[in-house]
């Protein structure tokens, strides 16, 4: 038995394999090394994934996580800690990304989710890769930092009335908590991202679209424009892309870029993937 993780900051997907097939599948929250403490990882682990994993003898764990490009030691020695005898490998969510849309081994990928997070592959090889400082100092096109606009105006009063009066009868929140949820608790990421999906529902509202289509925007410019999107495709992971997908196209082809696959969830490409590698290494 092997498993196979793919790890966003919000939600985590599990999937438990046997020869090639997928024989369950399990989700828990995210546990990014990068916005949690190590001691809720294991938490979380031993709560939600330990019940599961411990009906099966794993030889092997792929874990490919948002926050483990510069974190994924920490994921490991928890994982190691409650099956110190499964070799264990730990990649970024950007590697598993890749893993899940360039089969051909070139392309750009992007993720697009709670966080935001790229690189180029040309014939297998990272020839390009942006950093994810994260919504604090970047992130554009995520959904924390279109959650993170919303919630700005929702406090300065610059909604429009009837969207103020709509977020405000679909959310029990009041400011001091807004506060108390940014500063003071942690993954205050997850929490933005919490409230992107009223943008979803009221996408054909002006204002609502406007903010995503900023966000693409930025997204464009900053990041994807350094890339070499004149001959590469730009491939996207995550429900960020799949749900405003018909923005995130506009965009592409107003900056002459040319759009690739876009996947909802990469759990399905990555066991396909990992399966054949290991049935061609055998």
């Amino acid at each position: 038995m092997i498993v196979i993780a793919d790890g966003g900051a919000t939600k985590c997907d599990w999937a438990f394999v046997e020869n090639g097939e997928i024989v369950e599948r399990m989700k828990m929250e995210g546990i990014n090394p990068f916005s949690v403490p190590e001691e809720h990882i294991r938490e979380v682990v031993e709560r939600d994934f330990l019940p599961v994993a411990s009906r099966y003898d794993i030889s092997h764990i792929w874990f490919y996580g948002a926050g483990c490009g510069f974190g994924g030691d920490i994921i490991k020695r928890v994982l190691s800690h409650f099956f110190p005898t499964t070799e264990i490998f730990v990649g970024s969510d950007i590697d598993g990304a890749a893993k899940a849309c360039c089969a051909d081994g070139s392309g750009i990928v992007c993720i697009l989710g709670t966080g935001v997070s790229s690189m180029q592959l040309e014939d297998g090889v990272c020839t390009k890769r942006l950093p994810g400082p994260g919504y604090i100092l970047g992130d554009e096109g995520s959904g924390t930092v279109m959650g993170r606009m919303l919630i700005s105006d929702f406090i300065y009063n610059q909604l429009p009335a009837h969207l103020h009066e709509l977020f405000t009868s679909e959310f029990d929140v009041t400011i001091p908590e807004i506060i108390d949820r940014t500063y003071h608790k942690p993954a205050a990421n997850r929490f933005f991202s919490s409230f992107t999906p009223f943008l979803s529902r009221h996408i054909d509202e002006e204002y609502c679209r406007n903010i995503v289509r900023y966000n693409f925007e930025q997204l464009a410019k900053r990041s994807l424009g350094q890339y070499d999107t004149e001959h590469l495709a730009v491939n996207f992971v995550g429900s960020v892309a799949a749900i405003f997908e018909d923005i995130l196209t506009e965009v592409l082809n107003e900056h002459g870029m040319t759009k690739g696959v876009i996947v909802r969830s990469p759990i399905e490409s990555l066991v396909k993937n990992i399966t054949n590698e290991l049935n061609t290494n055998n």
